[in-house]
């Protein structure tokens, strides 16, 4: 099970966040979108990690401009 929550950005460009987008990176350097259209500051799904495996997570926030280009949205937890 994947479960996070996060706290909605204080400085969104000037406009109100529309919604989230939830990725993930199984350790290829190469992030796959897992939900999009997120409209809550949590997400969660069934899913079969390995132990002990490095995956990374990332949610960024969309606004009138586009989603988030910040790399501080991200974080790495060990199965």
């Amino acid at each position: 099970m994947i479960a996070m929550a996060w706290t909605a950005p204080s400085f969104v460009g000037g406009t109100p966040v529309i919604d989230y987008r939830v990725s993930w990176d199984q350790g290829g350097s190469n992030f796959i979108v897992l939900a999009t259209g997120i409209t809550t500051t949590s997400y969660s799904t069934p899913a079969n990690l390995q132990p002990m495996v490095l995956y990374k997570f990332k949610v960024e926030a969309r606004n009138a401009y586009g989603y988030s280009t910040s790399f501080s949205n991200e974080v790495t937890i060990r199965a």
